[in-house]
């Protein structure tokens, strides 16, 4: 009797924080009066097949019931889905009202000041491709990510046509060209996710690091231009962020300290910005002049542009304020997962 005390004032608590009596609870779970009153008293335990119905009407699972005590990290999680649901359909409610709001005020303003709708498909288009992040994921059930990206990729085709339907042009070409070379790497990342399923990071950063080129081709087709820029300049450009790119994923990847892949993803953005102008002043010569790459890690280089009025003081700042954070990170970060390493020995 003395282990079935604690479910007994459980049952007990339970039944009162919900408001019942021991005879209404009884009728609702059909059983006799006495028969909770047994529970709750330590005499007995209620039968296995109405145990479910008992969580029910209770308002505790399952494991609460056979625990006798409340799961405050259940709730707690619970509350924060709850909040978290709240929100997330708030925030949809209040877009579909601006849609519409916005929808019918440029229906209304089209047709009554220029007596025709035009920019009106650019607004409707526009609004439908914002629909398709903001509410469409919530109204999918399978497939959504294929679902809402290819309403996606329909709405900003014909947000282009639209576009070209008001305006005209034969900007409309390099426009499809460029959006469709553009929409390739949201697509290919969903397909390596959906029919290949491994290594589905690294193989999104490789098609990222490829994808970049054939862009800037189909740019450089439609764009034209008398120089030639795109082997000389555009290329080598992508191929040193391509670099940089595999630098913070590497970084990200190490088995190591949260603290070290910082530090090392804060190092590489350090070395951004010296780098891509290093590489200008030797692909563009003397046609472009920038801060050196090793004044940027010089602070008496900063002082003496910032006394000179010249505004590169602020780029070389805020350099050496990414390396010094860097190197503080990465050198707490080192000597944490030394420490751990030495634990785990």
């Amino acid at each position: 009797m003395e282990e079935k005390r604690p479910f007994g004032d459980y049952i007990r608590r339970k039944r009162q924080e919900a408001g019942l009596t021991q005879r209404e609870l009884a009728a609702r779970l059909f059983v006799t009066e006495s028969s909770v009153s047994k529970w709750e008293r330590g005499l007995s335990y209620p039968d296995v097949p109405i145990i479910t119905s008992i969580c029910k009407e209770l308002g505790i699972s399952e494991h609460e019931f056979f625990t006798a005590c409340d799961d405050d990290k259940a709730h707690a999680q619970e509350r924060a889905a709850a909040v978290w649901h709240g929100l997330t359909k708030t925030f949809r409610v209040i877009c579909l009202v601006g849609y519409a709001v916005a929808l019918v005020t440029c229906f209304i303003c089209d047709l009554a000041i220029f007596h025709a709708l035009d920019w009106f498909w650019i607004v409707l288009t526009a609004l439908a491709l914002a629909f398709c992040f903001t509410n469409l994921p919530a109204y999918v059930k399978e497939e959504r990510i294929a679902v809402c990206l290819g309403a996606a990729t329909a709405c900003l085709l014909l947000l282009l046509l639209s576009c070209w339907f008001y305006v005209g042009g034969k900007w409309i070409l390099a426009g499809l060209g460029i959006t469709a070379v553009s929409l390739a790497l949201p697509w290919g990342w969903w397909a390596i996710w959906r029919f290949y399923g491994k290594h589905v990071l690294t193989l999104c950063v490789a098609l990222t690091t490829v994808w970049v080129f054939p862009l800037l081709a189909v740019i450089r087709v439609f764009a034209g231009g008398g120089e030639a820029w795109l082997l000389p300049l555009a290329y080598p450009l992508a191929l040193v962020g391509g670099v940089f790119l595999w630098g913070y994923y590497l970084a990200l990847r190490l088995p190591k300290s949260p603290l070290l892949k910082t530090g090392l993803c804060v190092l590489l953005s350090a070395l951004a910005t010296p780098t891509f102008n290093a590489l200008c002043d030797v692909l563009l010569g003397e046609g472009y002049a920038s801060v050196p790459f090793l004044q940027y890690f010089s602070v008496p280089a900063m002082a003496a542009r910032l006394r000179a009025g010249d505004p590169d003081w602020v780029n070389i700042l805020i350099t050496l304020i990414l390396a010094a954070a860097g190197i503080a990170l990465t050198v707490i970060g080192g000597v944490a997962e030394r420490r751990r390493r030495k634990e785990t020995m």
